[in-house]
């Protein structure tokens, strides 16, 4: 069997149970204060036996001397507890230490400076004052956490103040120096952050499978999609995969899926952050293009098989378009049917996220967005086009509430 530590993330509960379905089945393992994975259990029954525990040795014990084949997770709140499990079972996966630094940005930001792998200010937020080693403007996001959730950019001592009124009184909170961007060679639609998806086997063999490429932020600093792949002759995609391998060794990740993040600064990539598992959506994308069925890989590579030769060549794009709420808007109050928008051409699936009258607020980040929507098309230009079909429509059939 595999144990696959459950949060919502980046893969969905059916892909995760079909992935684990060569290795005798999937257990789902629920930590009891993760209220979004237990509100899942339902769905989880169906897919595989479930147990809710809380640390290793309630894991342990749980499993009644059963030993799964591999342990694997696609939710960073799953790390530590699932690089616990593997150290336990002796079976290949993230050092207990390699997710404390992929979990803690603060301690992956040190790890990443002292490693040569990029330079950047950052400090813990400590009661609410601005640390003064970190120069403005600056990046202020939750210490742990992902998909841009309560995640902001401050220019002045003003917007600080603003924003310290927004945010949880009681969640760390970290302040990075904010990286000018600069033009992207990958088109026009595109931003100047990007990813590297990669995969390492427990030899401590790491193949690249490819280049994700972001859409522009909505306010404040909310994702709104992302594409895959660029294609690998352009001399970026080069340093890029450099720097993904240096990263990939100072935080000594082994075993899994890593998903680094770039922003294309004036004097070249930086690393942003290291993630211990895969990169939200790519599940869809990648099969799409034909590259890889990713979820697949991060379960064989968590019972101990060797990365392939090589990955497929990619057909062809295929983007994960968020449609984001306005900044301000308090409610969605009408939004068209997944029939409809699955009508626009290169559209090959519509998810609504939420229903009419629903609440909505930035600062739930990438997560807040009211639908998920898939698209593909052979050319870059031709999958901005098929966007931009999108987007009118949206603008034509979602309507949104404000505060009075």
């Amino acid at each position: 069997m595999i144990v696959n530590v459950f949060s919502i993330g980046s893969a969905p509960p059916n892909a995760i149970a079909e992935a684990a379905e060569p290795y005798g089945g999937c257990t789902f393992v629920v930590e009891p204060d993760d209220a979004a994975a237990l509100a899942s259990v339902p769905v989880l029954q169906e897919l595989g036996e479930v147990v809710v525990a809380d640390g290793v040795d309630a894991c342990v014990r749980a499993l009644a001397g059963r030993v799964p084949a591999g342990v694997v997770t696609f939710a960073d709140r799953g790390l530590r507890l699932s690089a616990g499990l593997a150290r336990h079972y002796g079976l290949p996966g993230l050092s207990e230490k390699a997710a404390e630094w992929c979990c803690d940005k603060i301690a992956q930001r040190e790890r990443l400076n002292a490693c040569g792998v990029g330079d950047v200010p950052t400090a813990p937020l400590r009661g609410g004052v601005y640390p003064a080693e970190v120069p403005m403007p600056a990046v202020v996001k939750p210490r742990e956490g992902a998909g841009s959730e309560d995640t902001a950019f401050v220019h002045s001592a003003e917007e600080f103040r603003d924003l310290m009124t927004q945010l949880s009184p009681d969640r760390p909170y970290v302040v990075e120096r904010y990286i000018e961007g600069v033009d992207t060679p990958f088109g026009p639609l595109l931003t100047d952050s990007v990813s590297v998806e990669s995969a390492v086997d427990a030899r401590g063999a790491v193949r690249h499978i490819g280049v994700t490429l972001r859409l522009p932020l909505a306010p404040p600093a909310r994702d709104t999609g992302l594409v895959f792949p660029v294609h690998r002759d352009s001399p970026l995609t080069g340093t890029l995969l450099e720097l993904a391998a240096a990263a990939i060794a100072a935080v000594d990740f082994t075993a899994g899926i890593t998903h680094i993040e770039f922003k294309l600064g004036p004097d070249g990539p930086v690393v942003i952050e290291v993630n211990g598992r895969l990169g939200g959506g790519l599940y869809r994308l990648m099969p799409r293009v034909g590259t890889v069925e990713p979820v697949g890989l991060a379960t064989a590579l968590a019972v101990g098989e060797p990365l392939p030769d090589a990955f497929a060549e990619p057909t062809g794009h295929a983007m994960h378009y968020y449609a984001q709420p306005p900044y301000g808007a308090v409610a969605v109050s009408a939004l068209p049917s997944p029939r409809t928008v699955r009508g626009v051409p290169g559209v090959f699936g519509a998810d609504p996220r939420t229903r009419a009258g629903a609440p909505v607020h930035w600062r739930q980040g990438s997560a807040g967005r009211v639908y998920d929507i898939w698209i593909a098309a052979d050319t870059l230009a031709e999958l901005d086009q098929r966007r931009a079909a999108v987007d009118e429509l949206l603008e034509q059939t979602t309507e949104w509430e404000y505060e009075r």
